[in-house]
């Protein structure tokens, strides 16, 4: 398959967005670094909420930025901002304000990164690919869950939580590096522009952020707290647990990619939804590594389908003007979902435990993704009829 199906700009995206993501994956343990520094899971959850708070307060902004100006400007800013931040983070030694200050950046700073990346690649991708395009673009994401975990776990053993910074900074670096060769981009759309809030609003794109939601719920579940799980019970790692994840939901880009363009989307997204709520069940009665295998099996291909075929229909069925604006907005609500999920997961977590927090998400992963299904046909054969009668 060449790369050239994807544009000719895709191997160079491709890379930059690989390493980016590659300092991201890294940084999964930072949770285990919070908890050595004496963070409880709740407070834990609390500061990642905040971060959450900080960032949809700018994605109204960032969305406007966006949609008004380069890609690529956005990226050098915001990659030489991060490089900076990863890299304080190594003379931090304390639970305080400057540890919380640096953390709060960092993450503010790799939301409007993935954002910016995901938005430069979707103008990257000719329309007719877009689906198989991001699918293989968003394995520049799931690579590094699967190396980043395991790779973070040798390299904390080996140097410590300082050095694991180092090697995310450079990482981080590098990625800036190949942007500085990406080609400036044009600014899309001829038609006015409305404002945030009326992309956000679009009303063929609000079972898109429902179901998109349900996913980032059943994501922000475990990335956040899948470090501290795997202490709590003495199963497994958090580098395994990722490795599984990451390489089974790559495996199912790699192979169902081909496919997305060509496939009903609104039965596949329900099922995958349905799938990762299955995963969070079986994480909740883990008590082998075996099953801790699975579960990570079961939620990494759900992941690999549901990401890009969300980000694909979320892209075709915004204005091409908003294009910024509706990529802000999908990914605002993995904000969102950390916001209101990681909080509530980790005072499960407190006052029951695991088996509790887990399976409760779950449950609610697999009845939300019938609804969105409902919804999602009916709001289109509604359509379908409307359109028949102005005819």
């Amino acid at each position: 398959m060449s790369t050239f199906r994807f544009g000719a700009n895709f191997p160079k995206v491709f890379t930059a967005a690989l390493l980016q993501e590659l300092s991201f994956a890294l940084l999964v343990h930072l949770p285990g670094y919070l908890s050595d520094l004496g963070a409880t899971e709740a407070l834990i959850g609390i500061l990642y909420s905040m971060s959450a708070v900080i960032s949809l307060v700018f994605r109204p902004v960032l969305g406007r930025i966006l949609d008004l100006t380069r890609r690529r400007t956005v990226l050098l800013v915001t990659g030489a901002l991060n490089v900076a931040i990863v890299l304080a983070l190594t003379t931090t030694g304390e639970w305080g304000p400057y540890l919380w200050g640096l953390f709060l950046l960092q993450r503010a700073l790799q939301i409007a990164l993935f954002t910016t990346m995901l938005t430069y690649g979707a103008d990257s991708i000719p329309i007719e690919s877009r689906t198989q395009g991001l699918a293989i673009f968003g394995l520049s994401g799931l690579f590094p869950i699967a190396l980043g975990g395991y790779a973070g776990d040798v390299v904390i053993s080996a140097i410590g939580f300082s050095g694991l910074f180092a090697f995310a900074a450079a990482a981080s670096g590098l990625s800036w590096l190949i942007v500085t060769r990406l080609p400036i981009l044009p600014v899309l759309g001829q038609r006015p522009r409305r404002s945030f809030w009326a992309a956000l609003s679009q009303k063929n794109l609000l079972p898109l952020w429902f179901a998109t939601f349900l996913f980032s719920l059943g994501l922000e579940s475990l990335f956040t707290f899948t470090r501290t799980y795997v202490d709590d019970r003495q199963v497994g790692t958090a580098g395994l647990f990722f490795a599984v994840y990451g390489g089974t939901a790559a495996i199912t880009r790699i192979f169902g990619g081909s496919r997305y363009d060509r496939i009903p989307h609104r039965p596949l997204v329900a099922a995958s939804i349905s799938l990762y709520g299955v995963g969070l069940l079986v994480m909740a009665m883990a008590q082998t590594v075996s099953l801790l295998a699975v579960a990570a099996a079961a939620a990494g291909t759900a992941h690999g389908a549901a990401f890009p075929i969300l980000s694909s229909q979320v892209v075709n069925r915004a204005r091409t003007a908003e294009r910024g604006s509706a990529v802000a907005t999908f990914t605002s609500i993995f904000d969102i979902a950390l916001l209101l999920g990681a909080p509530a997961v980790g005072v499960l977590i407190e006052g029951f435990d695991y088996l509790v927090a887990f399976a409760a998400a779950g449950v609610a992963l697999i009845i939300g993704a019938f609804v969105y299904a409902a919804w999602d046909r009916r709001l289109v054969a509604s359509t379908l009829v409307a359109e028949e009668v102005l005819e």
